[in-house]
């Protein structure tokens, strides 16, 4: 965001009050009854005309001739409750559509669109006046948009479908571009990181009508960014010796395991305590995303499947993540609780497990279960 001194924002608000004083007097103009006479009121528009210029030529120089950069591809700007007319023409600026906001609303509030400008997402083309930017504005010709809602804790095919019901995009189309990880992302970099599955991130959209799969991909990877930069991933590597990869791995488990929000930090502690002892982690949900089909009762031929996400056969973590976790599993796996558990078992009511570093205590608890 530009700086300017105090001398420059005095100069600002000073023109900015000149600006209002002109459109109210050329307001008050307006309501008088005209005259036939056309010659003092194109005298009028030529000195009003010449006057503005004048406070242009003076805000140049207050402000250094300071402009934005135009943009050179489409832009989309989003107009939302409660934006003005010096939030909207800010908003433009910063997005590389306009070169001034001054000049914007100096022309704006000219025309009488101050007040008029509605709420919506806007697209703008690469050299587009400010007529045609105003017009658009003012006549609400916002690009019309869909809603994706992409719940948590689903596999890169599950979210394929997903899109396929609430827009344009195929599922072949959807997983093809969700297969692919040259996004430009840097947590997309790690060698073992086969497609964009554990980074979907769960949330609701809104895509502009005739989105495209890549898109879609585009932001929910976005997202991911969002929802963990303020995480301390870097933090977390050092701590648990592992990836970031590796973590949302961990995540992804999580997710598919814990049966409340309470609960992620316990099975995230378990997951732990087992890897450190060097025991497989045994996790039904693995064989579950290995089956590639829900099954509510595993049996033990299921339990011996040839797969590396077979997590009763294969120590260790799986090869990828078994799902999107939330914001909330990713917490866990990068702060689990500090615990000696290593079992846990839904209880009958399917509410919540039973946790204990006791293989007995399991057994019992699971027979109680009737598990």
């Amino acid at each position: 965001m530009r700086r300017y001194d105090k001398s420059k924002r005095r100069d600002r608000e000073e023109l900015e009050a000149r600006l209002d004083a002109l459109q109210l007097s050329e307001s008050r103009r307006a309501r008088r009854k005209r005259r036939s006479n056309a010659g003092p009121t194109v005298l009028g528009i030529l000195l009003l005309l010449a006057v503005l210029g004048a406070i242009y030529l003076i805000y140049s120089a207050a402000t250094g001739g300071e402009s934005g950069r135009a943009s050179e591809e489409p832009v989309r700007v989003e107009v939302v409750k409660g934006d003005t007319l010096s939030t909207v023409a800010t908003k433009l600026e910063e997005a590389g559509v306009i070169k001034s906001a001054f000049v914007f609303k100096l022309q704006a509030r000219y025309e009488g669109y101050g007040t008029e400008i509605k709420t919506g997402r806007y697209t703008f083309e690469p050299g587009q006046d400010s007529d045609e930017i105003l017009h658009k504005l003012t006549a609400g010709d916002a690009a019309p948009t869909i809603v994706v809602t992409i719940p948590e804790g689903l596999t890169l095919e599950e979210t394929a479908k997903t899109v396929a019901a609430d827009s344009d995009v195929s599922t072949k189309v959807f997983e093809e571009a969700a297969r692919r990880t040259d996004y430009g992302y840097a947590f997309l970099d790690d060698p073992a990181i086969k497609t964009t599955e554990g980074y979907l991130f769960p949330a609701k959209y809104d895509f502009e009508k005739g989105v495209t799969a890549r898109q879609i991909v585009d932001r929910l990877l976005e997202q991911y960014l969002l929802e963990t930069q303020d995480l301390d991933i870097a933090g977390a590597k050092k701590r648990l010796n592992l990836s970031e990869y590796q973590l949302v791995i961990v995540a992804s488990l999580i997710e598919k395991e814990a049966a409340s929000p309470q609960e992620k930090p316990l099975v995230a502690s378990v997951i732990y305590n087992r890897m450190r002892r060097g025991m497989p982690l045994q996790i039904d949900a693995t064989i579950q995303y290995a089956l590639k089909k829900p099954k509510a009762n595993l049996s033990l031929a299921d339990l011996k499947i040839d797969s590396p996400y077979n997590t009763y056969e294969n120590k260790g973590l799986p090869p990828g993540p078994i799902c999107s976790p939330s914001r909330e599993s990713l917490q866990a796996a990068l702060n689990p609780a500090q615990t000696d558990y290593l079992y846990y078992v839904l209880k009958a009511d399917g509410k919540e497990h039973y946790f204990t570093s006791n293989y007995d205590d399991f057994l019992r608890a699971k027979a109680k279960a009737g598990r």
